[in-house]
């Protein structure tokens, strides 16, 4: 510079505004290239810092959204599993008390059966029930299983039965009745109230719409 500026004194100062132009032309744009830098730097890192805090916030929520997923799925699990146990201590207490109303029904029923079997009519039935059981066991080696307590009817038993027959007691029958058998037919009949009444027992838990609320 310092050199240019002599010469251009030596030549009587014609070049010198041109010079002044031309550098302060070259600064400006320095400085325009230098501040389109600066901007778009300042442009990217905005832009980056927008993206990586958006990034972050992305990743935060997914993050939650994981956790919350986890969270509802353990209370739903917790829930169902409450639910299971409140329906099946309901559906135990049902039974219970649909199984206590039962039991009273055939308690009754029992002592009522046992009241009947004390009575006269029982015993005609008794008689009647062997005649019945004759009539379809005709084998000679029939025998007639009944009560300890009806034994004492033991001939009319037989009388009734119109043939020979053996008279033996069973511990299975509880209320009355009789119980046929011939080995040789192969044929037991069974003529018990303790049977009628299981067999009622079995028809009013199927057929009588007996239900029991919690």
């Amino acid at each position: 510079m310092h050199y240019a500026f002599l010469i251009m004194n030596y030549n009587g100062g014609d070049f010198v505004p041109d010079i002044v132009s031309k550098t302060d032309n070259f600064l400006k744009a320095i400085e325009k290239y230098a501040a389109e830098q600066r901007n778009k730097i300042e442009t990217e890192a905005e832009e980056f810092k927008a993206k990586e805090i958006n990034k972050a916030e992305e990743d935060g929520l997914k993050e939650a959204y994981v956790l919350l997923q986890k969270k509802m799925l353990s209370i739903n699990t917790g829930i169902a599993r409450e639910l299971s146990k409140a329906e099946n201590a309901s559906r135990k207490s049902t039974f219970e008390k649909r199984q206590e109303i039962e039991d009273k029904v055939f308690k009754r029923a029992k002592e009522k059966l046992l009241a009947y079997a004390k009575t006269d009519k029982y015993i005609k039935k008794l008689l009647e029930s062997a005649k019945a059981v004759s009539q379809k066991l005709t084998a000679d080696d029939v025998v007639l299983y009944v009560c300890d307590r009806d034994m004492k009817f033991k001939d009319k038993i037989i009388s009734a039965f119109g043939r020979k027959c053996d008279i033996q007691v069973s511990d299975e029958i509880k209320i009355g009745g009789l119980t046929g058998l011939s080995r040789q037919l192969g044929l037991l009949i069974d003529e018990t109230l303790d049977t009628k009444l299981e067999t009622q027992k079995e028809w009013f838990c199927e057929n009588s719409g007996l239900t029991v609320t919690a």
